[in-house]
């Protein structure tokens, strides 16, 4: 199998090491238009993060016409939101699969019209996007568990700080280097954090929805202006839900609490940084069930389920562009509506 990654930064690297550990791929190019970014990837990331470089990867200038006879069996679109509607251009004809790292776009009515006329133009071609907490174990297992109950109130929270970011790109100082500075490039709390809000509606079925009530907290810098909390309440299905996405919380919060008619259950990622924690809680006690997991992993179960497509077996929908659409359409209403 032949992948290609356009865009060396934190996500691509753990991408292209991910695909390293299936023995499925021969050929992974990981590609940016920054030769210096690409240098830091073999010289300094992959040596810090993995120990060691690996010879299945090769380093390559993203260029509109280079290599445009090469086919690959999926590529994967890692660079910033705002770039995305042009990488795609640059490479759609250049494999069948397609994933798009999260938010799918820059909050724009233009961009997020093009990926939904995408989808209709290439019909036998699969894109999808790439919020991965949705192929978490503990993710999957509490899904399955309330298939069986009725969802009566459900909130996910990714509470954070631009300090992991800063430590995951060491080479910057602030992320007024990057685009999580800017709102309208599909940064800042609502955009980045947007986990927890795609998670909310994996877990009412993807289902209707309607804004209840927001509230939000803006860095006022005119140069660098982004959203640093983001707090709204939603009815999917008719059921009440809550997502809160920030830039202001240390220690780390990302959490799930989902009340049923019969049990209260509260999943915890990153507990203890090694594993994520599940409660179930029915009122007369409450079960502990942990799942070990590391950094690495949520890019290895991304890279196992591209490989499924890969191989004909795509029943599972959970990364489908259609639900990431669905995000930054929600998105885009909350910036644009009072």
């Amino acid at each position: 199998m032949k992948i290609k990654i356009v865009g060396a930064g934190s996500a691509g690297n753990h991408m292209a090491y991910a695909f390293t550990t299936f023995k499925e791929t021969t050929k992974i190019v990981l590609s940016d238009i920054n030769a210096k970014a690409l240098k830091r990837s073999k010289k300094e990331i992959f040596l810090k993060r993995y120990k060691k470089w690996d010879k299945k990867i090769s380093l390559e200038i993203e260029k509109e016409n280079l290599n445009k006879n090469e086919k690959y069996d999926a590529i994967i679109i890692s660079s910033p939101p705002a770039t995305h509607k042009i990488n795609i251009k640059k490479n759609i004809e250049k494999s069948d699969i397609f994933l798009i790292e999260k938010p799918l776009c820059a909050p724009i009515k233009k961009d997020i019209e093009f990926f939904k006329q995408l989808k209709i133009k290439y019909k036998k071609k699969v894109f999808l996007c790439g919020y991965n907490h949705r192929l978490f174990p503990s993710t999957r297992f509490l899904n399955k568990k309330l298939k069986k109950e009725k969802i009566i109130f459900c909130n996910v929270s990714f509470k954070e700080n631009t300090s992991g970011f800063l430590k995951a790109h060491n080479w910057m100082k602030s992320i007024n280097e990057t685009y999580l500075s800017k709102t309208k490039l599909g940064g800042g709390a609502l955009c980045e954090h947007s986990h927890a809000l795609n998670l909310t509606q994996y877990f009412l079925n993807e289902g209707s929805y309607k804004i209840i009530n927001k509230h939000s907290k803006f860095n006022k810098d005119s140069n660098n202006f982004h959203d640093t909390s983001y707090h709204a309440y939603l009815k999917i299905n008719g059921t009440l839900c809550e997502f809160e996405q920030n830039f202001e919380t240390l220690p780390v919060e990302k959490k799930i609490l989902i009340i049923t008619k019969n049990k209260i259950y509260t999943l915890i990622y990153n507990y203890k940084k090694t594993n994520d924690l599940l409660l179930i809680n029915d009122f007369k006690s409450i079960k502990k069930i942990k799942f070990n997991k590391d950094r690495k992993d949520d890019f290895i179960y991304e890279a196992k389920y591209i490989i499924k497509i890969i191989n004909k077996d795509y029943k599972d929908k959970s990364l489908d562009i259609s639900n990431g659409i669905k995000t930054i359409e929600i998105i885009y209403k909350l910036l644009n509506t009072k």
